[in-house]
């Protein structure tokens, strides 16, 4: 069956090349003359060339079709909703304005996806980050099909046939298709690129080898940190691998040459930010706020695991399979096939992290990934008898039928443009000159009197909404860019002196709802994740105008005087309360709109390793449902302060006016730790303490009427933790609460 399809793909191949109405025939320059060279040496019929130049046809033939794949899902990925909750944009204008990440502000993502988004920005006609949503889409998907192409072009060991069962298992199971999955083809092709050291026959090939694949991994770095991170244990643990079972202890020293490459090129990255920014600190600072975005990643963004639980023992047995297929392959195979399948195993097992935290349904797809490219090229290895080939296929029809992503929509896709029902000129003309303005209605929410006067004050969008800076085409400002990733003190502190410094030479604040980039991770409002950020504007900033917007969005200037702030401790009981739960009732119904909270959690498993669980929060009145929420730890094993609302979203920006706010009426608070999965940490032990911000600025509305519709709270016996009855007291949080004001917090 292979000799026949071998030979079936071989007449086709010989027949695009050799056809006279090929439209290479006429081409000149380079291109034209390889695909020359390729045509002659497919007519004399020599072996290696011959499988060379089938390899290089199909890698060229699946890339065009995967760019004209990408053209037209960039057509239709440009849409505004998918735009609020991207960073790319924003990455482009802060670099058009000479602000670069890492140096001059803070994000997930790096200067190399920031240059990239900066580039495909400058090939539109507007030159705006908004309208170019759609041609960053197609530059960072194009970029991903030729790294692809790369990756399979310099290793040696891909036959034409492994190529073409990786490209049809990428377009089957839509697996390269996302903007983000440039991290996963960088990571893979590192790994190649590790196997390239190891089989290089001299040492200064392996060190020209070793070099690039320091500044590879460096690269990655620059997209993500936690690429880079991953890149470089995949790289070592590749290197050591290979030199195992190749036997060549010269491959240690190229370790050492990678490792020195990497490290060069960090402090050398380093420097440049001291040398060019004033406002850059220390030396490593670029360094370790990407590792505290990590952390608070790790502590504030955990997802519990989304997939099913039959699909995701099918996904671990295929990745058993595949992985110990590598393993087997250091006794069976040729040292440098085992080296490269280790490099790629490596690569795979490190990737798997990326789903241990936002363990959603995409995030799954994402890391399993490179398990899935490694099954497709071990096909042709595992051809080889009838057990081995009922053994791949078991495999490979298992991962498709529970790949988490299985999107058939690529070929129509592609039949879109041969039809031509879809033409690449037209789609291009399209998103090269896109013109997106921001909605009426937001933009009147923005409009003051003096606009004209302020159009070089500095604009930030909190706690979501970047998009808005961005069409708002003034001084773009966003100390830290995804504000739900400030979620560590350091971070916030950093944050707040970027603000404070922006605050003495102008800057507005666009307060918009507990919506966008995170909607869909959990329902922590931004004050609870962000408490200090939150408090600086508290403090500082007050509402431009107490109209009412339909969209929701706010306009907020520095006040003249920091606000003073009062707090007013709770009176309360506690009818039950246990290890991970709790009711405090009031004496007294409360209108407070602001909550302060003091909390620790502690965790039986260990929330460094494990995914630390958080708190569900419900506020009632008269056990009628008023709000819920969670929150999530932002210190682990140690106390933290943050804030709450009961306000509903739409209502809550009138805490920055002046005058008094309508509260909802609440009489209890119930608390319990949320449930966590396999990978999590759940919280063995809570301490909670609330006290009232600002307990005058809130009056009481009408007393909610009983909705059936509303959760009822159902309450046990009161115990408490000790089994004794219930008790009386009230809530201190700290000295700094006791004594009637807000925690200091100082920078």
């Amino acid at each position: 069956m292979e000799t026949l399809i071998s030979a079936l793909l071989s007449s086709v191949l010989k027949t695009l090349l050799t056809s006279s109405r090929m439209p290479w025939k006429k081409m000149k320059g380079p291109i034209g003359r390889r695909l020359k060279e390729l045509e002659g040496s497919l007519r004399q019929g020599s072996s290696p060339l011959r499988e060379r130049a089938a390899k290089i046809v199909v890698i060229l033939v699946f890339t065009v079709c995967w760019l004209l794949i990408v053209l037209v899902r960039s057509h239709v990925a440009n849409d505004p909703t998918v735009t609020e909750g991207s960073s790319l944009p924003a990455l482009a204008t802060a670099l058009q304005q000479r602000a670069i990440s890492g140096r001059d502000f803070q994000s997930m993502y790096g200067p190399a996806a920031q240059l990239l988004a900066w580039i495909a920005t400058a090939f539109t006609v507007t030159r705006s980050a908004l309208d170019a949503y759609g041609m960053i889409t197609f530059f960072f998907c194009a970029a991903t099909a030729l790294l692809a192409a790369v990756m399979l072009l310099i290793c040696d060991r891909f036959s034409w046939q492994q190529c073409a069962i990786f490209y049809a298992f990428s377009i089957v199971l839509n697996l390269f298709f996302d903007v983000f999955d440039i991290r996963t083809v960088l990571l893979l092709l590192n790994a190649v690129v590790a196997y390239r050291i190891i089989a290089a026959e001299t040492a200064p090939r392996q060190i020209v080898w070793a070099t690039v694949s320091g500044l590879l991994c460096f690269v990655a770095q620059l997209v993500t940190a936690e690429l880079g991170i991953c890149a470089v244990i995949a790289t070592v643990c590749a290197l050591i691998a290979g030199s195992i079972v190749t036997r060549s202890a010269a491959v240690l020293v190229a370790v050492q040459v990678f490792v020195g490459t990497f490290a060069v090129a960090n402090v050398g990255l380093a420097v440049v930010f001291k040398v060019t920014s004033s406002s850059y600190g220390l030396l490593f600072d670029y360094h370790n706020y990407s590792l505290e975005i990590l952390r608070g990643y790790h502590n504030s963004m955990g997802i519990p695991w989304g997939l099913s639980m039959a699909k995701t023992q099918v996904l671990a047995l295929v990745t058993l399979y595949v992985i110990g297929l590598c393993a087997a392959a250091a006794w069976r195979s040729d040292p440098l096939d085992a080296s490269l399948l280790a490099s790629l195993a490596f690569a795979a097992l490190v990737w798997l992290e990326t789903a241990l935290v936002r363990s959603d349904i995409s995030q799954i797809a994402v890391a399993f990934t490179p398990v899935i490219v490694i099954l497709s090229l071990l096909a042709k290895m595992e051809w080889t008898s009838t057990a081995r080939r009922v053994a791949w296929s078991a495999a490979a029809g298992a991962a498709l039928f529970v790949w988490p992503s299985l999107n058939l929509s690529a070929p129509p896709d592609l039949v879109k443009v041969i039809r031509g029902e879809t033409t690449p000129r037209a789609v291009i003309r399209g998103i090269h000159a896109t013109r997106r303005p921001l909605d009426a209605g937001l933009l009147a929410s923005l409009v003051t009197p003096d606009l004209a006067g302020r159009r070089n004050v500095s604009i930030l969008a909190f706690p979501y909404d970047n998009y808005i800076s961005v069409g708002q085409r003034r001084r773009f400002f966003a100390p830290v860019l995804e504000s739900y990733a400030a979620s560590t003190e350091p971070l916030e502190r950093y944050y707040v002196r970027a603000l404070d410094s922006r605050r003495r030479s102008g800057v507005e604040i666009v307060y918009g709802p507990d919506r966008g980039a995170v909607s869909s991770v959990d329902d922590v409002q931004a004050i609870t994740r962000t408490p200090i950020i939150f408090e600086y504007l508290y403090k500082h900033f007050e509402l431009a105008s107490n109209e009412e917007h339909a969209d929701a969005h706010y306009l907020l200037r520095p006040r003249l005087q920091p606000r003073e702030v009062a707090t007013e401790p709770f009176k309360f009981s506690i009818p039950q309360q246990s290890s991970d739960s709790g009711i405090l009732r009031l004496d007294a119904p409360s209108a407070c709109g602001l909550v302060l909270l003091e909390i620790r959690i502690d965790y039986a498993k260990n929330p460094h390793v494990f995914r630390p669980g958080g708190i569900e929060l419900t506020f009632s009145n008269r056990d009628q449902l008023v709000w819920q929420g969670s929150i999530k730890p932002l210190a682990l094993n140690a106390s933290f302060v943050t804030y709450v609302s009961p306000l509903p979203p739409e209502r809550f920006h009138q805490v920055f006016s002046q005058d008094a706010v309508q509260g909802v009426q609440w009489d209890k608070i119930q608390y319990h730790a949320s449930s966590t999965d396999m990978l999590g940490s759940r919280a063995s032990l809570i301490h909670i303490g609330a006290q009232c911000v600002d307990p005058n600025k809130f009056v009481e509305g009408a007393v909610p009427e009983q909705n059936p519709s509303l959760t009822t709270i159902e309450t046990t016996a009161p115990t408490g933790i000790d089994g004794s009855t219930e008790s009386d007291g009230v809530i201190e949080t700290s000295s700094a609460s006791r004594q009637g004001r807000l925690p200091e917090h100082n920078d």
